[in-house]
């Protein structure tokens, strides 16, 4: 089993080092808890993101908080959450400070459009090796690609899409029983 301080420590490592917002988050976590750790296998980690976009709040929080519940429980939850916030929570107030002093300052706006450019780069990491891990049929990589060219041409509301997609899902994918024969 999992310690608490494991998972203080492991949350507070991935909130530390997740620059770049959600998915920077979502890939650290990924490579932590089901690459390193094997906490988790792939199909739990891409069902905790499932959780992610069903709740208000960022994914990555309650991605994090539903491995903490899967891992120790409540405590485990609220470990997991709470150390996933507090190195922002603390950097955010020290940068905010110091930001406004120097946010016109050439060597500031290149880093920014380099830590973008890295971000882009972790999103697509992570959108691929979540993709493999939901796409395992035909069935799934047609409601993938569907999801997508809604989003990205029809521009439909993403809550909108989570909400068709579960529902498609749901008898998509749902378990077929069996036909039994009877031999003679």
């Amino acid at each position: 089993m999992v310690s608490l301080p494991q998972l203080a420590l492991t949350f507070l490592k991935i909130g530390a080092l997740g620059f770049g917002g959600p998915f920077s988050l979502l890939a650290i976590m990924q490579k932590e808890v089901v690459e390193r750790r094997k906490w988790l296998t792939a199909d739990e980690f891409t069902q905790s993101i499932g959780i992610g976009t069903m709740t208000p709040g960022p994914i990555f929080f309650a991605a994090a908080i539903f491995i903490g519940y899967r891992l120790r429980g409540i405590l485990g939850a609220v470990v997991c959450g709470l150390s996933t916030l507090l190195p922002s929570f603390i950097l955010v107030v020290v940068i905010a400070t110091l930001y406004i002093q120097v946010e016109q300052n050439a060597w500031v706006m290149a880093i920014t459009r380099g830590v973008a450019a890295g971000v882009v780069g972790l999103f697509l990491s992570v959108v691929l090796k979540t993709g493999r891990a939901t796409a395992k049929d035909s069935r799934s990589v047609a409601l993938v690609l569907v999801a997508f060219v809604a989003v990205a041409f029809f521009k439909i509301d993403p809550l909108l899409l989570i909400v068709v997609a579960g529902l498609a899902g749901a008898w998509l994918m749902r378990p077929v029983p069996k036909i039994q024969t009877v031999e003679k």
